[in-house]
């Protein structure tokens, strides 16, 4: 197909088939559009200037002199919606300029349409759908009453749009709980067995990933427009590293809507290497397509790192970059939701021990897992230890099993029965006997039995700080503070034995432990020591690396002056306390406020929020500050970069579970566009009944079916291009031309 005046079609059998559009149909709602939109010079009248080429009494002067290819001034009154700019050489259209369309691809009628300029243009834009419904979104803006939102796909019939429903439904739910794509078709065979209309050439794979692509821009798009409409936000970045072909970016951002404080995944993004420049080129290319506005002055306020590998081992690099782009970034700490698998992650590369410690234990739990009689003889004998191995049965799910407290925990209590079980395997002279041998062997150790006493007490020195980033929200000094307790926790550990080691102390007598005696080798206590020693420095050499030298104590302090928590009751120290934060903080974010800002109307500010907002909570008045902005001008920008500097590890951890159950091993050949999707829809999606997918359907519509409405083409050249053997004839088509 050749756009132009004539619309070409080649027939099977090489005929030309030439065909004239038809008449050009007025539609009524143009002119209603037209009418709610300000008055606009349609026409300049020095349209035809003086040098155009005519002179006044020249022979031919009634003569156009304006080619085909120049506006021509009937254009006018036969399309109410155009409009030409000032210099006589751009044209738009009023209506999609006003409400430009929410999906599909952007007209040249919106963005500006120059030369050369063909009528033809005009009259398939006039036809076209995105203008139709910029029409009827304009209408509804204006008159909601008069226009329904089901208008807007009245060129669809209603039983296809209750078709399409049905399928958009059935991809929302596939997307949203994380399921593989191949169940689209079971969920359309359940579909249809209830009586819903199915449509047979959406039943498959392809169909299903389309639509929730469809889901996912659709999403992005409310999305976007709520954190372009924040008065700030913060950013989070996160990578994968464990389950895909190549490592990923995901970032994620915290934003205000209205007076509520949203936390949502944005994209993913790759990577070609794990440098910090790399990382830093991904996150702003991927923020520079998406239009969102990381460059002004004062709107992104933090930036945050995950605990991945691949962002870790970069990050102070990374944060110096962005500074350099946005000033007076306040970076977050590095937050992670399992911070005791990044504290033996690095332990691990240091104590050969913890290696040693590893390799057995998951060879012991193989051993089990492999055979249902060897698990049900284990389950007899002793049943916690069972249940722990038949609940990870996927040992290589767990990527440190030495970091499982709990695990370490039953092993040590089942420890007499598991060697009383062992013992009896081993008089076997078989395979099975002798693995045996071996395990024996390393569980009678004496050093192992310690080690994983104090590993414990280690493994709980973590656990604190790592409920702090579990939180739905944390304020960064209430992190320092975990953060200088676990310090305080590692220096004890250092001076005297923890409660488990204490216990293990307790229990042995005469190299025996619970009745299991104990292979009690020469510096075995020495070798313990040594272990012990490195492990908790190594430990604490990474929370210097990962959490110290991020964010400034005064800094730390300013923002949790709207902490009630920490405020004086009443009297003379409540008056002025928070005075000195409150203006350090309109010092170091002094982009984000008006540059003609005193401090005596920011005190003022800060004293009558004091006397009515004296007994809520931070978020609550947070949430009162900004929602009040006519009271609190000033101080509800600061409050509302306080309330995006609260970091939380909810959307990167629903990120996390989501990559690994969709990037299973069927499905690793995603790619991450499709892997995106899927991601926007998991992390950010609302639950599956309160799902619309009118938004997702006018989507599809705009950018897929739209492009192939009604009428375009006979159906049976729709049959030629597009039926069996479509892909040599179209082959055919092109070598003839």
């Amino acid at each position: 197909f050749r756009p132009g005046p004539f619309q070409h079609w080649l027939w099977p059998g090489g005929t030309l088939c030439l065909m004239r559009p038809g008449p050009y149909e007025k539609d009524p709602m143009d002119d209603y559009a037209l009418s709610l939109c300000p008055p606009m010079e349609v026409w300049p009248p020095d349209l035809y200037s003086e040098s155009c080429g005519r002179e006044p009494g020249a022979a031919g002067a009634a003569r156009k002199t304006l080619g085909p290819r120049s506006i021509q001034k009937s254009w006018f009154s036969q399309f109410p919606w155009l409009e030409a700019d000032k210099g006589q050489t751009t044209l738009f259209c009023v209506v999609c300029k006003e409400k430009p369309p929410a999906h599909g691809p952007v007209s040249k009628l919106v963005t500006g349409y120059t030369r050369p300029f063909k009528v033809e243009t005009l009259k398939h834009h006039n036809k076209s759908n995105a203008h139709k419904l910029c029409v009827r979104a304009l209408t509804a803006k204006e008159d909601p009453d008069g226009a329904p939102v089901a208008e807007r796909l009245t060129k669809m019939s209603s039983h296809v749009l209750r078709n399409m429903e049905h399928l958009f439904s059935a991809a929302y739910d596939i997307a949203y709980h994380s399921k593989p794509l191949n169940d689209y078709e079971k969920a359309l065979d359940l579909l249809q067995v209830m009586g819903a209309p199915i449509i047979p050439r959406y039943r498959n794979r392809v169909a299903c990933t389309l639509f929730i692509r469809c889901i996912a821009d659709t999403l992005r798009k409310e999305i976007l427009d709520s954190i372009c409409r924040s008065p700030c936000a913060c950013l989070l970045l996160d990578g994968f590293t464990d389950s895909s072909d190549q490592p990923c970016l995901a970032i994620y951002i915290r934003y205000l809507k209205r007076a509520d404080v949203k936390e949502s995944y944005l994209c993913l993004v790759s990577l070609p290497s794990h440098t910090a420049d790399a990382c830093f080129a991904a996150a702003v290319s991927a923020m520079d397509e998406l239009q969102i506005p990381f460059r002004k002055p004062g709107w992104v306020v933090g930036l945050a790192t995950g605990g991945a590998a691949s962002i870790a081992a970069c990050k102070s690099a990374l944060v110096a970059k962005f500074q350099e782009v946005i000033p007076r970034l306040s970076p977050a700490h590095c937050v992670t939701h399992k911070l005791q698998y990044a504290a033996i992650s690095a332990c691990y590369r240091d104590v050969d021990f913890v290696k040693d410690c590893e390799k057995h234990i998951r060879a012991m739990f193989k051993f089990f897992q492999a055979s249902p009689e060897r698990l049900r003889e284990l389950h007899g004998a002793a049943p916690r230890l069972g249940q722990k191995m038949a609940k990870l049965m996927e040992s290589n799910s767990v990527r440190w099993v030495v970091s499982k407290r709990q695990t370490l925990s039953v092993l040590l209590e089942s420890l007499p029965a598991l060697v009383a079980h062992l013992e009896r395997l081993s008089k076997s002279g078989s395979h099975e006997g002798q693995k045996a041998k071996g395990m024996l062997t390393f569980l009678r150790s004496f050093h192992f039995v310690k080690f994983s006493h104090f590993l414990i007490d280690f493994l709980q020195v973590y656990k604190p700080l790592s409920e702090v980033f579990q939180r739905e929200s944390v304020l960064l000094g209430q992190v320092n503070a975990a953060v200088e307790a676990a310090y305080l926790a590692l220096q004890n550990l250092i001076q005297q034995p923890g409660p488990k080691e204490e216990e293990f102390n307790a229990a042995v007598k005469d190299g025996s432990f619970r009745g299991v005696s104990l292979d009690v080798v020469e510096m075995g206590e020495f070798r313990f020591q040594v272990d012990r020693a490195k492990i908790i420095l190594t430990g604490a050499e990474y929370l210097h690396q990962r959490f110290d030298g991020e964010t400034s104590p005064q800094l730390l302090k300013s923002t949790e002056v709207f902490d009630t928590v920490c405020r004086p009751a009443a009297g003379s120290c409540l008056a002025n306390s928070g005075d000195a934060e409150v203006l350090s903080m309109a010092k170091y974010f002094e982009y984000a406020l008006p540059p003609s800002y005193s401090e005596e109307s920011l005190l003022d500010e800060w004293a009558g929020l004091k006397n009515v907002a004296r007994d809520l909570l931070f978020s609550e008045l947070c949430r009162k500050a900004i929602a009040e902005r006519q009271a609190f001008p000033l101080l509800s920008k600061l409050a509302s970069i306080s309330a995006c500097l609260r970091i939380s590890t909810g959307s990167c951890k629903r990120g996390c579970v989501v990559m690994n159950l969709i990037r299973t091993y069927e499905r690793l050949k995603l790619s991450n566009e499709v892997a995106n999707s899927l991601l926007m829809v998991a992390v950010n999606g609302v639950a599956v009944p309160e799902f619309d997918p009118l938004p997702a359907i006018e989507h599809w519509y705009l950018t897929s079916s739209g492009r192939r409405s009604k009428g375009s083409r006979p159906e049976s050249s729709k049959r030629f291009l597009y039926g069996p053997g479509s892909q040599a004839r179209v082959e055919r088509i092109v070598d003839h031309t």
